[in-house]
């Protein structure tokens, strides 16, 4: 057996969407709610405006600021972490030789595939300390902290896309090929 295994791939990409859907079904929509139907950052892929930010820091109070760092950043401080295993161990899964392609691909350009979900994770993390400061500012947030935490969640949501895209593309390619040659070929 080579390594990732399809079952640990598998796994680890359903401890992901779990808890993923934890954070987007439980905690951030209870902070939406809190917040009078704002979303919350981590939910802006765009971005966010200086006067969006200090709206949504208002509109969620003292107590929802607190839950916002208490309960969403600490499930958010372990998901970047799975979501990059789980997407770079998927990635690697789909590119062994024999899988994507017959012949394998060059070690770099394997490597360079994983840049995208590792990048997603650190800007992941880079956006919650951010963020973590503007809970505890406040409405009273500097323009440069919303800027650039603003700018962080753009990052991680481009390099997020480009990682699910990424398999979407890798995932079809294979299933296209186990469905000329069978699966036991490919599942070697």
């Amino acid at each position: 057996m080579r390594f990732p295994s399809g079952r640990l791939v598998l796994g680890l990409l359903a401890v992901s969407v779990v808890l993923w859907a934890v954070m987007v079904f439980g905690t951030l929509a209870h902070l939406s709610a809190a917040a009078e139907g704002a979303q919350p950052f981590d939910l802006r892929p765009g971005g966010y405006t200086i006067g969006e930010a200090r709206a949504l820091l208002t509109l969620l109070g003292d107590a929802g600021r607190a839950y916002y760092a208490d309960v969403q950043l600490a499930l958010d401080a372990i998901y970047p972490a799975i979501y990059a295993l789980s997407r770079a161990l998927a990635i690697w899964w789909l590119t062994m030789p024999g899988r994507l392609r017959t012949a394998p691909l060059a070690p770099a350009i394997r490597g360079l595939l994983l840049v995208p979900p590792v990048a997603a994770a650190g800007f992941d993390y880079w956006e919650n300390s951010l963020i973590g400061k503007m809970l505890v500012t406040g409405p009273a947030v500097s323009d440069a902290v919303v800027r650039v935490a603003s700018m962080t969640t753009q990052l991680k949501s481009v390099a997020g896309a480009i990682s699910e895209l990424t398999m979407l593309i890798f995932t079809a390619v294979v299933f296209v090929r186990w469905r000329r040659q069978g699966w036991r070929r490919l599942s070697e």
